[in-house]
């Protein structure tokens, strides 16, 4: 079957075309970066296509050129410090206008078995309860998570008025290798190869459904190959939330020599914009319909994920070590420690 992975390059679309590709799909991946840039974390299994979602014209094309079977939708403005520091147009933009384009275009060619929109627990808004069921209400209160609501509510409207078969798959906090942005626990684990102090003023009872990568594409995969779908959206999470506390705690046992300091209370993911309050998704759904089983837990994630940034952080000093041609060949002396980084969650 053809299946287009939109944001195909992105830290979910990358990892997700090569899982299906190896499992005999024809994969092509959409983005907006060059093909130079997309191409050289893409197997060659997998075709691409530079394309904005927010260009109409070119998502037609896009569309009416490769006839898709299957669509996961992962391109988007991600994050609610992103959605705040960029400004909301680019969200609405991006989010609501591109994930419009992509379901006008696949209405009108037809063919697409199944549409796969990535979603968030941002729709949510505070948790009501924890675990917190897919029939919880929605109450978001970013602009991240309004548009992940606004493009939920246009994709029923498209499934129920046009017959688009729509589903959602809400995220949590996903984590993993070659992570993009500086939310946790990404900074940690930079602070952690490189020997840095990291201080988080205030936010380590903030509760927080950690899902690993890998888990997230397993998921994605069940739900593009399973049969006739019961819902419109589900849980691809761990069932399982842990606050930032106990993160850091399971960091000091994987690495003893790390210093943090972790403040009490909820977390700020920018300056002035509090987090909502979270929790864990009820993955209940998805585990009896689907089978999704989430594999990784948060100690074996932080740990497989640290040893790739510990690997990463010493290549870039042995190579900022190593000398040049004609260089002086004494040995090489050990830069100056670094000052603390002062580094917390940011950004979410």
């Amino acid at each position: 079957m053809t299946t287009l992975v939109t944001g195909g390059a992105g830290f979910v679309g990358r990892p997700l075309a090569a899982h299906l590709a190896r499992r005999g799909h024809r994969v092509l991946a959409a983005d907006r970066l060059s093909a130079a840039e997309a191409l050289a974390g893409l197997p060659g299994e997998v075709a691409y296509r530079q394309v904005d979602v927010a260009d109409r014209a070119a998502v037609a094309r896009l569309i009416e050129d490769t006839r898709p079977e299957i669509v996961v939708h992962t391109a988007a403005v991600v994050g609610v410090a992103a959605s705040v520091g960029a400004g909301v147009m680019p969200t609405v933009q991006v989010n609501i206008a591109g994930s419009v384009n992509l379901f006008e275009a696949l209405h009108r060619v037809g063919g697409v078995r199944r549409l796969i929109d990535l979603s968030s627990e941002e729709y949510y808004g505070d948790f009501a309860t924890d675990p917190l069921p897919e029939t919880a209400p929605a109450a978001p209160v970013s602009p991240y998570g309004i548009s992940k609501f606004a493009v939920e509510r246009l994709g029923r409207f498209y499934a129920e008025t046009a017959g688009l078969p729509y589903v959602a798959a809400r995220l949590c906090w996903v984590y993993g290798p070659g992570f993009p942005r500086t939310r946790l626990p990404a900074p940690w684990l930079d602070d952690i190869a490189a020997g840095r102090v990291s201080i988080l003023e205030r936010g380590g009872d903030q509760r927080i459904d950690f899902t690993h990568i890998d888990d997230v594409v397993q998921g994605l995969t069940l739900l593009a190959e399973a049969g006739t779908l019961r819902h419109r959206a589900y849980h691809l999470a761990t069932g399982r939330a842990a606050t930032l506390h106990e993160m850091a705690g399971i960091l000091r046992r994987l690495r003893p020599q790390w210093r943090a300091r972790v403040g009490d209370g909820g977390l700020e993911l920018a300056p002035g914009v509090p987090a909502a309050r979270k929790g864990a998704l009820d993955i209940t759904r998805a585990h009896e319909e689907l089978g999704y089983t989430p594999r990784v837990s948060l100690a074996a994630g932080l740990e497989s994920n640290l040893l790739l940034v510990e690997a990463a952080h010493d290549s870039a000093h042995d190579s900022a070590r190593r000398p040049g041609p004609g260089a002086d060949r004494a040995p090489a002396q050990d830069p100056a420690p670094k000052p603390d980084s002062g580094r917390g969650a940011r950004a979410d």
